[in-house]
């Protein structure tokens, strides 16, 4: 067979503004465009993205067009993109692979195989960890081919190395033909190892996306040959990291300690982080370090307070584990304590099976049945929390309007009492102006006048009116 060579790539992350840099957001498609250059440069046969395209599945137009610039550098070349979707730029439905597919500019990698020669390559997108175990491994039945070597690009961590969440050895006894290489995304250092007699590989990430990535950043070659496959890693270009240990000791030159230890580097331009260790006591305004930093032209200043474990820059790690996007919602939609009428709302909105065109009248038919099981006429506890209010214990029958202001139990006990007393004061008023000729007549007027204010409120406060009610309170 002929000699085939494949660039496999991943995490390119565009669009990551690290540390709110918009520098840092053109390193990151720097990164990228550097690996397309090396493959049109060696004539490379194709390139493999495995996820993680973008760095988030809302993705700016510049990040796209400049993607789109990218990819289309490939196909002038006549280099095939085969790729597959990561979890940071994973959609519900329709992804972005399928924009640039449909510009021909991609190809999506599926359980179909991509044939490249005597190649076939098959891909399986990101899969979320709580549904690993459920994955139907049946989906490559009959997909086999007469080709000689098969791939499968995925973008997951994976057993056996440390951090692994899925078991490559069950995948590849899984599917139903013979796997020669499997060739991963998501860890973002460059590993290697074989199961069996199948290469395990991740390319490692094409920029730095925290500081615990130390090492270079770099991609695959894989050559595949009559004698078997080889896979060699090839290094990217990308801005420094620069990390200055300092030992500070309590005193008044402890700050000047820093700036000497920051003067013996060459700085500018570079990612540089100040890791301070040494005696606790020692006084230090970040703030100062961080100007002297940028002094001296540091592109993004940062201070590693390992006497505290603190990190000005905030700077996490990408080792997370990265729950179900449907679980998460469904925990933060929990805390923001909807009502029943809220939560439909939501259900409907997320249910894949309603048109979005008939979301309107849905949601009217819905509501109006949820609104019919209510008694507006029986006043609630005020002390009750809404989302107890269509509770199925209360059967909606505690619901009172919530446009009204509410009265507490101590109000209410007062007003009884202070308006008997009025009366009464009125009432004794009045009768003295009887008895006493020598009262004036326009003060008598004047206390006429107050009852019949008050006799004319009073009628209105017994007079019921119509209660209003604001369908807004109760979703």
């Amino acid at each position: 067979m002929d000699e085939i060579r494949i660039i496999h790539t991943g995490d390119t992350h565009l669009g990551y503004r690290q540390y709110h840099s918009d520098v840092r957001r053109k390193d990151f498609l720097n990164a990228f465009s550097a690996v397309v250059d090396d493959a049109v440069d060696m004539g490379v046969d194709a390139v493999i993205h495995a996820g993680d395209l973008f760095d988030s599945r809302n993705p700016t137009l510049d990040d796209i067009l400049d993607a789109m610039g990218l990819f289309s550098r490939l196909k002038n070349a006549d280099i095939p993109l085969l790729a597959i979707v990561g979890n940071h730029e994973s959609k519900q439905n329709t992804q972005w692979l399928d924009l640039y597919s449909s510009m021909g500019l991609v190809t999506r990698l599926s359980n179909e195989p991509c044939l490249l020669g005597d190649v076939a390559i098959y891909g399986i997108d990101s899969v979320a960890k709580t549904k690993i175990p459920l994955f139907d491994y049946s989906v490559f039945d009959g997909k086999d081919t007469d080709a000689r070597y098969n791939l499968l690009v995925m973008h997951q961590l994976v057993k056996p190395f440390a951090f692994g969440e899925w078991d490559i050895k069950e995948v590849i006894d899984s599917i139903p033909f013979n796997i020669h290489a499997v060739l991963l995304g998501d860890n973002h250092k460059y590993e290697i190892i074989k199961v069996d007699d199948t290469w395990v590989t991740y390319p490692g990430s094409t920029e730095r996306n925290s500081t615990s990535e130390r090492e270079p950043r770099s991609y695959n070659i894989v050559t595949i040959k009559d004698s078997g496959i080889e896979i060699s890693k090839r290094i990217i270009p990308t801005r420094e990291f620069l990390f200055i240990p300092v030992n500070v000791v309590e005193g008044p030159n402890a700050i000047e300690d820093v700036f000497n230890a920051i003067m013996e580097h060459d700085i500018h331009d570079k990612v540089v982080f100040v890791e301070l260790s040494g005696d606790v006591k020692a006084r230090l305004d970040f703030s100062e370090i961080e100007k002297f930093l940028l002094s001296r032209g540091a592109l993004v200043p940062g201070i590693k307070d390992q006497r505290a474990g603190a990190d000005t820059l905030n700077d996490p790690t990408l080792k997370v584990v990265f729950s179900d996007p449907d679980d998460v919602i469904k925990e933060e939609i929990r805390k923001m304590n909807l009502t029943s009428g809220g939560l439909l709302l939501d259900d409907m909105i997320r249910d894949s099976q309603i048109a979005k065109t008939r979301m309107g009248d849905e949601a009217e038919l819905k509501l109006g049945e949820l609104l019919e099981k209510i008694d507006f006429s029986n006043p609630f506890p005020v002390s009750v929390p809404v989302d107890e209010l269509f509770s199925e214990e209360s059967g909606g029958q505690e619901l009172q309007s919530i446009s009204e202001t509410p009265i507490s139990d101590s109000e209410t006990e007062q007003v009884p009492e202070v308006s008997s007393q009025h009366e009464e004061k009125e009432n004794a008023e009045i009768e003295n102006t009887d008895d006493d000729s020598s009262v004036p007549k326009a003060t008598t007027g004047s206390i006429e006048s107050k009852k019949q204010s008050s006799s004319d409120n009073k009628k209105d406060e017994d007079t019921p009116k119509p209660r209003q009610y604001n369908l807004g309170d109760y979703l």
